[in-house]
């Protein structure tokens, strides 16, 4: 039950957004990015059994900008327009105020334990939609016959 009132907080976080920062083209694509933000939450929730947040945020992401890429192909649409929604809920937020308020304080074992976790659990993210953009671009390429020349 926890489980499913996060993940519908999930999805009301990531519609709020997409009108908080206008960041949506018409509201088809707030609702399929709130979606795919919500999906990415519940493979969060459902790979917490793995104890690595690296790993958790990671898979997560990856799922979001894999649907992301194909909802963009779909809608003839940018990718990052679903990216951006669909990765709010994984964004270590509060990993990010606590970071802060540990360096302001002065709590220096504190800040680096929490800066090295958000560090990592932010290039997670960044990792896993490099792998997804980078894995469509190649199979555009090769679906069109543009092949790389290696030598």
């Amino acid at each position: 039950m926890e489980s499913l009132i996060q993940c519908l907080a999930a999805f009301i976080g990531c519609f709020g957004f997409t009108f908080i920062f206008r960041i949506q083209k018409n509201i088809r694509f707030s609702i399929i990015g709130s979606l795919i933000g919500t999906l990415g939450w519940f493979v969060y929730l459902i790979t917490a059994s793995l104890n690595n947040i690296f790993l958790q945020s990671f898979i997560a992401m990856l799922c979001v900008s894999l649907l992301a890429e194909c909802f963009a192909r779909f809608y003839k649409a940018p990718a990052t327009i679903f990216i951006i929604i669909g990765c709010f809920p994984l964004v270590p937020g509060s990993g990010i105020y606590y970071t802060m308020l540990y360096a302001v304080q002065g709590m220096n074992d504190l800040f680096m334990e929490s800066f090295l976790s958000t560090l990592g659990t932010s290039l997670s993210l960044a990792l896993a939609i490099l792998i997804s953009s980078t894995a469509f671009q190649i199979y555009k390429r090769i679906k069109t016959n543009q092949y790389i020349d290696m030598g």
